[in-house]
C-alpha cells in the first residue's frame, strides 16, 4: 500500500485526544446525573440509552479516522488497464554536461533524470524510443527502436564522461534529435532533460528547423542553483568547479530559456519534482496526441482506493444520525457533536484547497511571503502563465524587482493573449522601479499599441519619458555642456505622445456607447 498524500496521516494524532474528550464528557455526565438521582434509579427516569450513547461516540471517532485516511488517498491492489499503442516516436534528449552532477536535487540532477526516463518508458504509449545525449556536442546514444529493454541498458551506461565535449549546446541537441526520427509519417516528440544553462549555440534559432515536432522539457535542478562538484576516483568531493577568475561556478536552472523552447513548439515545460507528477503530465499530453492505434496491451497499475475509507466515514456519520432517532436522542447537530463535525469539514476543505487559491488569498491579505511559498509549491505540479504572473507580482510587492523581472519574462513566453497586456503593463512598472526607463517606455508603448484606450499606460509613459529626458539633461550638465533651452521632453517623444493621444480620441469617438475595458492598476 502507498499513499498519495501521506502528510495528512499526521492528523491521526488527534484521535487519542478525541477519545479522552468523550471519556471525560461521559464521566461528567454521570457525575451530574447523580445529583438528581441514585445511579440505579436515574436510568429508569431518563429516556437515554447509555449503550447507544457510547456507540455514537465510537461512530464519530471512526468517522474522523476514515476521513483522514480518505484524504491521504491510499493505493493498493493492481488493476488491469487496457492501453492503445499509438504509431508514434519519441526521442529523449539527456543533458550529460558537468552541471548535471549538481546535488540540489537528490541524488543529483543526472541520476534523478535517468530514473524518470525509465519510468517514462513504461507509461508512454509510443511505439519507438531513442536517446540523444548532449553536452558541448550531441550524439545519438540509442537510435529509434521498439525494444524498450535495450533502451534501458543504454541508459545504465550513460554518464558525464560519455561525451568528451565540455559545455552545453541545446541547439545541437534539438537538431540531432530531429535527425534521429525516421521519415515515415508518425507523431514525433522530443522529451528533453536539462538544466537549461546553454553555453554554446542559439536554441531559439533551431525552432524553425524542428517545426512540427513538439518539445517537452523537464527542468533539472533548482533556480537557486548549486556548485558543480569535482570528485576523485573514489567518488569523494575534492573541490568545486571554478571559472577563469577563480570564482566557484554556481549552476542555476534557466527556466526562461526552457519555457521559450517548449512554448515555441507547442510542447510543455515542467520543473523536476521528487515524485513522478512531472513526467505524468508529459505522458498524458503525448499519449493524447498519438496517431491511429496499432495494437492494444494491458498494464498493471496500483488502484486508487480513497473511495473506500470515504464510504466508511459517511456510513459512520449516518449511523450516528440514525441512532439519535432510533433511541429518541437529539440529532447529529447537538452541541457535543458540533466540534467534531466542523473539524472534519474544515479538514476536508483544507485538503481540497489548492496552493494556487491559497496563494491568491495570501496575496489579497498582503502576506506576500506566504503567497510566494504557495505559488512555488504549485509550480512543482504544473506551469502556467497565471502562476508565473502572480509569483512575479509577489516579488514586485516585496521590492525584489530582479526576481519579478525573471518571472514576468517566463509568463510572457506563454504568449497568452488575455494576459499579455497585464504582463507588459506590470513589466513596465517593474522596469520603472529599477530606473530602466527605456525598457519601461517600450512596455507601455506596446500596451498602448494593443489597447489605445489604456489611460494608465499613457500616464505612466508620459512620466517615464519626462524622467528619461530629465536624466539626459542632468548628464549633460555634469559634462559641462551648456543648454540654450530647458526641455522636459524631446521632440520625438513628445510627437509620439501626441500621436497616442490622437489615437485615443479617435477610439473614443468610435466607442462612445461601448463599455471601456477595465485596466489593471499599478500595485
Amino acid at each position: 500500500m502507498i499513499w498519495d498524500n501521506p502528510r495528512f496521516l499526521i492528523a491521526l494524532i488527534v484521535v487519542p485526544f478525541l477519545v479522552l474528550f468523550f471519556v471525560f464528557e461521559w464521566r461528567v455526565r454521570k457525575k451530574i446525573s447523580r445529583k438528581f438521582a441514585d445511579a440505579e434509579v436515574f436510568p429508569k427516569l431518563s429516556s437515554r440509552n447509555p449503550q447507544a450513547e457510547i456507540l455514537r461516540r465510537i461512530f464519530l471517532v471512526f468517522a474522523y479516522v476514515f476521513f483522514v485516511l480518505a484524504a491521504a488517498s491510499p493505493r493498493w491492489g493492481y488493476r488491469k488497464m487496457k492501453i492503445e499503442e499509438k504509431k508514434s516516436s519519441v526521442i529523449i534528449a539527456l543533458d550529460v554536461s558537468a552541471s548535471m552532477l549538481c546535488e540540489d536535487v537528490k541524488p543529483n540532477r543526472l541520476k534523478l533524470s535517468i530514473r524518470k526516463i525509465k519510468e517514462l518508458l513504461t507509461i508512454l504509449k509510443s511505439q519507438r524510443f531513442g536517446i540523444v545525449g548532449f553536452a558541448g556536442k550531441a550524439f545519438t546514444i540509442c537510435p529509434l527502436t521498439e525494444d524498450v529493454s535495450s533502451v534501458r541498458e543504454f541508459l545504465d551506461e550513460v554518464g558525464v564522461a560519455s561525451i568528451p565535449y565540455p559545455g552545453t549546446n541545446i541547439e545541437n541537441a534539438l537538431l540531432k534529435a530531429k535527425e534521429s526520427f525516421v521519415s515515415e509519417t508518425a507523431a514525433k516528440s522530443i522529451i528533453m532533460f536539462t538544466d537549461g544553462e546553454n553555453l554554446q549555440g542559439d536554441p531559439e534559432s533551431a525552432l524553425k528547423q524542428i517545426r512540427g515536432i513538439e518539445v517537452f522539457i523537464v527542468g533539472a535542478g533548482t533556480p537557486e542553483g548549486e556548485p558543480i562538484p569535482i570528485r576523485d576516483k573514489n567518488g569523494n568531493v575534492k573541490g568545486y568547479k571554478k571559472d577563469k577568475n577563480g570564482e566557484t561556478v554556481i549552476s542555476h536552472l534557466d527556466e526562461t530559456t526552457l519555457l521559450k523552447i517548449a512554448n515555441g513548439t507547442g510542447g510543455m515545460y515542467v520543473p523536476q519534482t521528487p515524485d513522478d507528477s512531472d513526467i505524468e503530465q508529459i505522458a498524458d499530453k503525448i499519449n493524447s496526441k498519438g496517431s491511429s492505434a496499432t495494437a492494444r496491451r494491458t498494464r498493471k497499475m496500483l488502484a486508487r482506493k480513497s473511495y473506500i475509507p470515504l464510504t466508511f466515514a459517511f456510513l459512520f456519520l449516518i449511523a450516528d444520525f440514525l441512532f439519535a432517532y432510533l433511541f429518541g436522542k437529539k440529532t447529529i447537530f447537538e452541541a457535543r457533536n458540533i466540534p467534531v463535525v466542523f473539524l472534519v469539514l474544515f479538514f476536508c476543505s483544507k485538503a481540497s484547497a489548492g496552493n494556487f487559491s491559497r496563494g491568491n488569498r495570501s496575496f489579497n491579505n498582503r502576506d506576500y511571503f506566504k503567497a510566494e511559498k504557495f505559488y512555488r509549491e504549485e509550480l512543482k505540479k504544473r506551469s502556467s502563465a497565471e502562476i508565473y504572473y502572480n509569483l512575479a507580482n509577489t516579488y514586485y510587492c516585496q521590492g525584489k524587482y530582479d526576481e519579478a523581472e525573471k518571472q514576468y519574462n517566463k509568463a510572457f513566453t506563454f504568449n497568452n493573449r488575455k494576459m499579455k497586456e497585464d504582463v507588459l503593463y506590470n513589466m513596465g512598472n517593474n522596469y520603472f522601479r529599477k530606473n530602466q526607463f527605456a525598457k519601461a517606455a517600450a512596455c507601455y508603448r506596446e500596451v498602448l499599441r494593443m489597447n489605445p484606450c489604456a489611460k494608465d499606460a499613457l500616464h505612466n509613459l508620459e512620466v517615464v519619458l519626462r524622467r528619461k529626458s530629465k536624466g539626459k539633461s542632468q548628464k549633460q550638465r555634469r559634462g559641462g555642456e551648456k543648454e540654450k533651452k530647458k526641455k522636459t521632453m524631446s521632440k520625438e517623444d513628445l510627437q509620439r505622445v501626441l500621436n497616442v493621444i490622437q489615437n485615443m480620441e479617435n477610439q473614443k469617438r468610435k466607442m462612445k456607447r461601448k463599455k471601456m475595458p477595465r485596466v489593471l492598476k499599478d500595485w
